[in-house]
């Protein structure tokens, strides 16, 4: 420590070299802590300072950033086009889907575009959404929603943060596997605890009416979940899904991401649209929030535009607290999406879309089942298969190294293991049920999915190729595809 006259009395300051920091975020044990037991005991059962003291890495890549940051180190980012890309859940997004109109390419700013827009939304798009679901949801009911019933938020996991800001004290029940970004949702908040509701693959992950009444029974108050599932595939539909809120009414929060209720392969591919919404009974009083958006079924995800639906007083907290949380939703995206939601047009999109989106469904069924893979169901829902890689070779038969496998075709998919939630890291991954599964997106355009599936059946040709002893290939069951 060095000590030099700075005040006019001739009194002298301190001043400290770097050397004589007593702490430091990057410098090793000193020699005499190395030689003391109880030094190195201290340190060990103690965090000490990271090379960057404010920062958790932990946080920083879950699900679909960890895989693409791993296809990264593989040259994914210099030739994109190179690859097959099966793991983003993102639709495709070009205008040649047969019957989708066309999404725009320019848009008018207008003045008011120039400014701060309202931080739950712009009037008219609130105005938009409501009549939306009043057409399709709530024809022949007394209780209609209005503006006040909708707010506008930047995207679902924007909607999803604003929710979990404004929840009271309470157990938030969510199921397993399910959506990979609600695990740090999940960890982050403290005004309530999160309890998973593990589901069975015996009967294709299904949603219980019985299993929500016992976590009701069991003191949670709050039940979060997809609505079609992400990553399984599957929904739920009437009359369960109307006995789940009649068991929630009065007693209990029902968050539903329904961010792929366009993707309905269960009613012929007509256009309709599966959403709770057709359920509540009281739009003020049923506490049920639905959370969608321009992003999946309206192919627009780089517009950051999405909405939660639900009780005025719900919706007032949910639209303030955007004020701190994420400033709102561009303007000029929310004026410009008005004119998008005219029921009768979202009806043909829809219709275009399922139509579409089960045909790429079929093809890549048959590929798999093809080279081998067991499929205990065809999804009825969405855009991904939940694939099952037990019956495969050894060195491939989990999600990540299958995933590893994948990266050397430059193909892209995500482990299971992302999908098993374990908010704050309280559970052991070690022995997860979703060890052996792998999500695969048909989002992309066809040729895409060809040229994936293409680095799937290298992958397992490679594997198998150490059959020479002429032992012949485990099969996987085979599954009827279900075209209505």
């Amino acid at each position: 420590m060095a000590f030099s006259p700075t005040a006019a009395d001739g009194r002298t300051s301190a001043s400290f070299s770097r050397t004589d920091r007593r702490f430091s975020t990057v410098k090793p044990p000193s020699n005499n802590e190395l030689n003391s037991q109880i030094h190195m005991q201290f340190r060990e059962s103690h965090e000490g300072h990271k090379p960057h003291a404010g920062l958790d890495p932990s946080r920083a890549s879950t699900g679909v950033v960890w895989t693409t940051e791993r296809a990264y180190e593989k040259g994914f980012l210099k030739d994109p086009t190179a690859w097959a890309n099966l793991g983003q859940g993102a639709p495709e997004v070009e205008d040649d889907i047969e019957g989708c109109f066309e999404r725009p390419k320019t848009i008018d700013i207008s003045m008011t575009g120039r400014e701060y827009g309202p931080t739950a939304g712009i009037k008219p798009l609130r105005e938009a959404v409501a009549n939306l679901y009043n057409a399709h949801h709530r024809v022949g009911k007394d209780s209609k929603y209005s503006w006040e019933n909708v707010c506008i938020v930047p995207g679902g996991r924007a909607g999803l943060t604003r929710i979990a800001s404004v929840l009271g004290n309470s157990y938030l029940s969510f199921c397993l596997p399910d959506y990979s970004a609600y695990n740090e949702m999940l960890s982050l908040f403290r005004n309530f605890a999160a309890i998973p509701i593990p589901l069975n693959k015996n009967d294709g992950y299904h949603i219980h009416p019985a299993k929500i009444a016992e976590e009701i029974a069991r003191g949670t108050s709050v039940v979060l979940t997809s609505n079609p599932r992400n990553p399984t595939g599957r929904m739920v539909v009437n009359p369960e899904l109307a006995e789940i809120q009649d068991i929630c009414r009065d007693r209990c929060t029902l968050i539903m991401d329904e961010f792929y209720c366009g993707y309905n392969y269960m009613s012929n591919c007509d256009g309709t649209v599966i959403s709770s919404a057709d359920n509540v009974h009281d739009v003020d009083t049923d506490d049920v929030l639905i959370i969608d958006g321009l992003t999946k079924r309206f192919r627009l995800p780089g517009w950051r535009v999405a909405w939660i639906v639900g009780p005025k007083e719900f919706i007032a907290a949910i639209g303030s607290c955007g004020s701190y949380l994420d400033g709102g939703t561009n303007v000029p995206f929310q004026e410009a999406a008005v004119s998008m939601l005219e029921p009768t047009k979202v009806k043909h999109e829809m219709r275009a879309l399922q139509h579409h989106f089960r045909d790429k469904r079929n093809y890549v069924v048959g590929r798999l089942l093809a080279m081998g893979f067991k499929l205990n169901y065809v999804p009825d829902s969405t855009f991904y298969l939940w694939l099952d890689l037990e019956t495969l070779p050894e060195q491939i038969n989990d999600g990540l190294n299958f995933f590893q496998a994948c990266l050397e075709e430059k193909v892209i998919v995500v482990p299971g293991i992302f999908f098993d939630l374990n908010p704050s890291r309280r559970r052991d991954l070690f022995d997860s049920p979703c060890h052996h599964y792998i999500r695969v997106s048909y989002g992309p355009k066809m040729d895409v999915l060809k040229k994936g599936l293409d680095g799937f059946e290298r992958v397992i040709n490679k594997h198998y190729k150490l059959a020479s002893e002429g032992k012949a290939h485990k099969r996987g069951d085979s599954v009827a595809i279900d075209d209505s």
